[in-house]
């Protein structure tokens, strides 16, 4: 059917809704209350047959969101590797730097998780230079 072919029907309806029909009006960006109820019934056709759509959408949601969670997962664990190098060149460089007694290494690591679990990650540059000048 052709936008201009249309059939006239006959609605009754209260002044309240002819009021809220006609209040609404711009809101719904259209030029007149036929095309207000049109688009009326067409939203509440929709409604309806929401069970239907929800069936084909909900995968296809679905679908998207595993993509868009995979490439974070990607991006993530690239984000953590290159980390993990950084923190392998610094430990390197460190190590060739000082020459420290393994014991003394293993009080700083035991310090420093100890650290890391209690501030959940949040460190302060400030506390670990009071803590390495002997402060705390």
């Amino acid at each position: 059917m052709k936008e201009n072919e249309k059939k006239r029907a006959c609605f009754y309806f209260s002044p309240e809704i002819i009021a809220l029909c006609d209040k609404d009006l711009e809101l719904a960006h259209v030029p007149s209350r036929n095309r207000f109820v049109e688009d009326a019934i067409k939203f509440y056709d929709c409604y309806l047959h929401k069970e239907n759509l929800t069936k084909v959408l909900t995968p296809a949601f679905e679908s998207v969101i595993d993509a868009r969670l995979d490439l974070t997962e990607h991006r993530l664990s690239l984000t953590l590797f290159k980390l993990a190098v950084e923190m392998s060149t610094l430990m390197n460089v460190l190590a060739g730097a000082f020459q420290l007694d393994s014991s003394v290494v293993q009080r700083v690591k035991h310090r420093v998780i100890q650290e890391v679990k209690e501030t959940n990650g949040r460190i302060d540059l400030e506390e670990i230079i009071k803590f390495q000048n002997d402060e705390i």
